[in-house]
């Protein structure tokens, strides 16, 4: 009996390490583009009383969907996937981008997000841009109007950009990660550390790789109408959606109480208007949410950067996307939007627009209102 149960062992040991290999030889030679998600780890959310969920301060992490498990998730003392926001001499003006998970930057390093590529350090006396990533996955409008409410939880900015997503439209009330942020903080849960032990037995290659062979064969049993990208069945949702007068109104109410709410400080604000795939590759149907908002901000006279022209020209259009995906940018994607904005921020004068006050000497913005 003994004998028999060594063997097994010895046996399943075996499999492991094959699958080991097999899963290390898939993922680090890039033999075939993943196909599964990147997924957000256990403990990364939790609840808010204003804003219903946010990140936990000081939490460490990756990425727990098999594609994008080598890429870590560090969150600072602020709550948010970026360096400290202490300021510093060398900052500059100080340009607070808030945003979903596009701006957080799903399945990508933090290292390689357009925020990132954009900040620009004191060089020859000069002062340069600090940009402060406030993106968290799933936000929405009414988000961002609640982060300006609560003075962008003490970030302290001179200035303000908006990432619009297509889907903004949405209440802040009827989201997934929020709903699990509050039950995880009034229910019973399994324990952190088991659920931390867990994603890390996910991240070793025999499992990911397990995985994507799951994935792959559930895939191939599809039919051509299942097979549809997720992400094109979502954007038929967002043009579906704007068709609504309620979802119209809620992002309108939305965009004139931010709007007053930041001209009343004296903060220089801007949007940015994320292209995405289908849009893109399909303009005649997936493109009317894009230009109906273009639509609104005109109307109110505000200034945004819309890097659609930019990404068009682009000779390979899924490049700049991550892997079956229509949202999210792929580090290429994200130079793309760098060098887009760049040209852009001058055009929305957030620098020069301070009142006569030179970067971080405004008043500072009351914790809320």
């Amino acid at each position: 009996m003994r004998r028999r149960m060594l063997f097994v062992l010895v046996w399943l040991l075996f499999l492991f390490l094959l699958l080991e290999g097999a899963g290390f030889a898939f993922y680090t030679l890039e033999i075939s583009k993943p196909i599964s998600d990147y997924g957000y780890p256990a403990g990364l959310i939790v609840a808010h009383p204003q804003l219903g969920y946010g990140y936990q301060p000081n939490f460490s992490g990756h990425f727990k969907g098999s594609a994008y498990q080598d890429i870590p998730i560090e969150i600072n003392a602020q709550g948010f996937r970026d360096r400290d926001f202490a300021a510093q001499p060398s900052d500059g003006v100080r340009i607070a981008v808030l945003g979903d998970s596009v701006v957080f930057g799903a399945g990508v390093r933090q290292e390689d997000r357009f925020t990132e590529c954009l900040d620009s350090a004191d060089e020859a006396g000069q002062k340069g841009r600090r940009l402060l990533n406030l993106g968290v996955n799933s936000y929405t409008f009414g988000h961002y109007l609640a982060l300006a409410r609560q003075g962008f939880l003490g970030t302290d900015p001179d200035a303000v950009l908006v990432g619009i997503t297509l889907n903004d439209f949405a209440s802040m009330d009827d989201n997934g990660p929020a709903r699990r942020a509050q039950r995880y903080a009034t229910e019973w849960h399994k324990p952190d550390w088991v659920a931390r032990m867990q994603e890390r037995i996910g991240r070793t290659y025999a499992v990911r790789f397990l995985r994507e062979i799951r994935t792959r064969f559930t895939y191939a049993m599809l039919n051509t109408d299942e097979r549809e990208a997720y992400h094109t069945k979502w954007m038929r949702t967002v043009v579906a959606g704007w068709q609504s007068d309620a979802n119209r109104q809620r992002f309108e109410t939305g965009l004139d109480a931010f709007s007053t709410l930041l001209k009343g400080r004296d903060i220089p604000f801007g949007f940015i208007l994320f292209p995405e795939l289908n849009a893109l590759r399909n303009p005649s149907e997936f493109d009317a949410p894009r230009r109906l908002v273009r639509e609104l901000l005109d109307q109110r006279g505000l200034r945004y950067c819309d890097p659609y022209d930019d990404f068009a020209r682009q000779s390979d259009l899924d490049a700049l996307f991550l892997a079956r995906d229509g949202i999210h940018y792929s580090p290429k994607g994200h130079q793309v939007l760098c060098r887009s904005l760049d040209h852009c921020l001058d055009s929305l004068e957030l620098t020069g627009r301070l009142g006569g006050k030179t970067p971080n000497q405004r008043a500072r913005v009351p914790d809320s209102e």
